[in-house]
C-alpha cells in the first residue's frame, strides 16, 4: 500500500483479503476483522494514520488500566498491539511479517523506494554481499523506518543526528553482538547514502563504536550415540517432526549450516545425481555434497507426507499460516533444545546447545576419524582450511593428551 492517503476502512479490507489469500484460520481471521470493526468506528472516515491507531490502542489500555503482562488482558491486549503492528507493516511496505521476519519483496514508501532499491543493488554486484547480509538489512531498515515514522520524519533526507541516536537507543536489551552487528549495517547504509547525496550529512562517523569480546564458551559436541538418540527423539509421526528429523539429518550427516538447510530450494537437490548443490549464503561459494541415503528418504517423507500445500520454492516451511519460509534470524533454537531435552542428553555446564552443535559434532567425529583438515573444510564449505581449525577446539580428548603434570 504505497499511497500516502488511503482511507483507514480500505486499508483494513484490503489486508484482510491478503490475510485470506494467505491462508489465515477462520478463527485468526474472526479477531482481526474484530478488531478492525473497532477501529473503523473509532476513526470513521478518516485516512490512515499512525497517530489515530496510536490513539486507538491508547484508549484499549486505558479500559484494562494500562499495560499488563499477565493474566487475560494481557493476552488480548497484545491480540491488538500484533494487530496495529501487522495494519502498519502492510501500509509501509506493502506485505506482512511475522515478527520481524522478511519473506518477500519489500515494496519500499516511495519516498524510500529508488535509495533501498540501489542500495540492495549495490551490495548484490558491487559488494557481493551475502543474501543473508542483504536480508538482515531489509529487516533493520524496516524498523528504523517505522521508528522514523513515530518521530515525522518520512523520507532519508531528513534524518537527522537525533533521529539516529534515537533509533540506536531503542536497540537497548540486545545482546552486545546484535548491537554491533546492526549498527554496523547502519554504517555502511549511511555510507552509500552519504556518499550517492542520498542524505545531507555523514551520519555514519556518529554512529557509537560497541565492543563485542569473543565468546569463549565451547559448542555442546555430541557423540554418535547420543545424535543418534536424538534422531531417535524425534517425533516422525506429525508433520512438523518431518520436517524437523530431515533438517537435522541435513546438518549432522551433511554439516551444512543452519542457514543453507532453511533456505534449500526444491531446486537445489539433484536425485538424478543424487547430490546437493547450493550457493552458500554465507560465503557465496557452490557447495556441493552427495546427497545420503537416510537424508533424502527423510526430504522425500517430509514432501509426500508432511510439507503443506504453497507454491513457495523452499524445501523446508512454517506450519502456520502463511506457509511461507522461516525469516533469515531464526536459528531454530527452541526446536532443537527441545529435542534434545527429550532425547535425556544433558549437555556440559555453559556449552552452547543449537543446530550448530551438530555441524560441530560431524567435524569431530571426522577428527577423530583421522579425515584430513583439507577434507573436513571441504565438506563444512570453509573457503579456508585455518576456519577449519578451530573446531580443534572441541576435540577435548586430543586437548587431554596435551595436558601438562602440575608439580606440587
Amino acid at each position: 500500500m504505497q499511497q500516502n492517503q488511503v482511507k483507514l476502512s480500505d486499508l483494513c479490507h484490503q489486508l484482510e483479503q491478503t490475510l485470506l489469500g494467505y491462508g489465515y484460520s477462520n478463527d485468526s481471521l474472526w479477531r482481526y476483522k474484530g478488531i478492525f470493526s473497532e477501529l473503523r468506528d473509532f476513526a470513521g472516515e478518516e485516512n490512515y494514520s499512525q497517530k489515530i491507531c496510536s490513539d486507538f490502542l491508547t484508549e484499549k489500555l486505558q479500559i484494562t488500566g494500562g499495560f499488563v503482562e499477565k493474566g487475560k488482558h494481557s493476552k488480548n491486549q497484545m491480540l491488538y498491539l500484533r494487530t496495529i503492528r501487522t495494519l502498519a507493516d502492510y501500509y509501509n511496505f506493502g506485505t506482512i511479517f511475522r515478527r520481524k521476519e522478511i519473506n518477500e519483496l519489500i515494496l519500499w514508501r516511495e519516498a524510500f523506494r529508488r535509495s533501498m532499491e540501489n542500495y540492495v543493488n549495490y551490495s548484490i554486484v558491487v559488494k557481493r554481499l551475502s543474501q543473508r547480509h542483504i536480508h538482515k538489512t531489509e529487516v533493520l531498515t524496516k524498523d528504523l523506518i517505522l521508528y522514523l515514522d513515530t518521530v515525522g520524519v518520512h523520507c532519508f533526507e531528513n534524518i537527522k543526528a537525533e533521529h539516529v541516536s534515537g533509533f540506536v537507543a531503542s536497540l537497548v536489551g540486545y545482546a552486545p553482538a546484535t548491537v554491533a552487528g546492526k549498527i554496523s549495517i547502519l554504517r555502511m547504509l549511511f555510507q552509500y547514502l552519504y556518499l550517492n547525496e542520498c542524505i545531507s550529512f555523514p551520519l555514519a562517523e556518529g554512529l557509537p563504536k560497541v565492543f563485542n569480546f569473543a565468546r569463549t564458551t565451547l559448542p555442546a559436541v555430541w557423540s554418535s550415540e547420543e545424535i543418534e538418540k536424538i534422531l531417535k527423539a524425534v517425533d516422525r509421526g506429525n508433520p512438523c517432526g518431518k520436517r524437523d528429523y530431515a533438517m537435522i539429518l541435513l546438518i549432522a550427516r551433511l554439516g551444512l549450516r543452519i542457514g543453507n538447510v532453511r533456505d534449500l530450494k526444491l531446486s537445489d537437490i539433484n536425485w538424478n545425481t543424487n547430490q546437493i548443490q547450493i550457493i552458500q549464503n554465507k560465503t557465496n561459494e557452490p557447495l556441493t555434497l552427495p546427497l545420503m541415503e537416510d537424508v533424502g528418504w527423510a526430504i522425500i517423507d517430509y514432501l509426500k507426507n508432511g510439507r503443506p500445500v504453497t507454491n513457495c520454492s523452499n524445501v523446508f516451511v512454517r506450519h502456520q499460516a502463511p506457509f511461507m519460509p522461516f525469516s533469515s534470524n531464526n536459528n531454530l533454537h527452541g526446536m532443537i533444545a527441545k529435542i534434545i531435552s527429550k532425547a535425556g542428553i544433558a549437555p556440559e555446564k555453559r556449552a552452547r546447545v543449537g543446530m550448530h552443535s551438530l555441524r560441530h559434532s560431524l567435524a569431530s567425529e571426522l577428527m577423530k576419524n583421522n579425515v584430513e583438515i583439507n577434507v573436513i573444510s571441504d565438506i563444512l564449505g570453509h573457503c579456508d582450511p585455518e576456519t577449519t581449525r578451530h573446531y580443534l577446539r572441541v576435540d577435548l580428548p586430543a586437548l587431554r593428551q596435551c595436558a601438562l603434570s602440575v608439580e606440587v
